[in-house]
């Protein structure tokens, strides 16, 4: 045990003087009692109630030198996950029925699928503190655009600077998205939590959908968690073409056969792909989405022995001394008065 004012354990020396000057009381009491009521006085009782006294004093005085011990604390330590993050940039992203809060409006001019996810990931790494980060963007392939860091600045400027017309590429593969993510976190050098999240439509241009369940199994086979998250509704909706500076739509993107194409969040295909690693999927519209992913990828996090360390740390022990001489005070004449009466 430590004290952080140890000189004030002198003022303990109180206690044997006080003990003395009750003992000499005692005496003079006892024979005073004697000589004129011919009735010896209990000692029980009286010092009982002035070992009590000095019981009290000593724990105040030894609560006041701050007495603190060492204990080993266990540490959560969010610098050991790594969060792997893919933005789906393919066409159907640029559908405009993804809906934005009214405090964000002021950061987009068009207000598309591919914005509300860029909103999202920007929510997102504004909850994170310490994990490393990585963001990569997917549609017939993946492709890093930031390689795993805790420069969240530098990650906010990159997804807050997205072009949303040069990037976007006709058709998403899902399959290939997950293998880019997990080839992202598996060059990552740190041994930790790997987490991947997936935002996304969910419309997937892979007719065999056993691929991207595959991949799903390698990361749950690797530990890793996939998270998926939801843009869009699950209407139909059109697939607008704008001018260059992105003031008007001129067009809208016709399928094969000359049709206007239509586009729609599925919902099912990204909760199979969370669902088979023992991730989650949440809707980006959802109230404190970023948030809730955030908690349950800290949930996950927590079970691994990479996110805990041990360290020293210290033990204030005064409110545990002060909370025994309260208790002393409070309970030590009742229980005399139980036990020995008035003495």
């Amino acid at each position: 045990m430590a004290f952080d004012t140890a000189s004030y354990l002198w003022a303990l020396l109180v206690i044997p003087l006080f003990l003395g000057f009750a003992a000499n009381a005692y005496v003079k009491d006892r024979n005073w009692l004697f000589l004129f009521a011919q009735k010896k006085k209990s000692p029980a009782t009286y010092w009982i109630q002035k070992f009590c006294l000095c019981a009290v004093l000593a724990l105040v005085i030894i609560a006041v030198s701050g007495p603190r011990v060492q204990y080993l604390k266990t540490f959560f330590n969010r610098a050991g996950i790594a969060v792997a993050v893919g933005i789906d940039v393919s066409k159907s992203m640029l559908a405009e029925d993804a809906s934005f809060p009214e405090t964000a409006r002021h950061m987009f001019t068009v207000f598309n699928r591919l914005n509300r996810a860029r909103l999202f990931v920007l929510n997102l790494i504004s909850e994170l503190h310490g994990e490393k980060t990585g963001v990569y963007m997917f549609a017939d392939e993946g492709i890093e655009i930031v390689p795993f860091t805790t420069d969240y600045q530098y990650c906010n400027y990159i997804v807050r600077h997205i072009n949303d017309s040069a990037i976007t590429i006709p058709g998403s593969d899902l399959g290939k998205a997950i293998k880019a993510g997990l080839t992202m976190l598996e060059n990552s050098a740190d041994k930790g939590v790997k987490v991947m999240i997936l935002v996304s439509d969910g419309e997937d241009i892979s007719q065999d959908k056993s691929t991207l369940l595959e991949y799903a199994r390698i990361a749950f086979e690797k530990n890793i968690k996939i998270f998926t998250v939801g843009i869009g509704t699950g209407k139909m909706a059109l697939i607008p073409i704008r001018n260059e500076d992105g003031t008007s739509v001129v067009n809208y993107l016709l399928d094969e056969d000359g049709t206007y194409l239509k586009t729609r969040l599925e919902q099912e295909t990204l909760k199979k792909i969370a669902d088979t690693t023992g991730g989650r999927y949440i809707m980006a519209d959802e109230r404190q989405a970023p948030q809730e992913l955030i908690g349950s990828l800290l949930q996950t996090a927590a079970m691994s022995d990479f996110t805990r360390s041990e360290e020293l740390a210290w033990l204030d022990l005064s409110p545990f001394f002060l909370a025994a001489a309260f208790m002393l005070t409070v309970l030590g004449p009742v229980l005399v008065r139980f036990f020995f009466g008035n003495g």
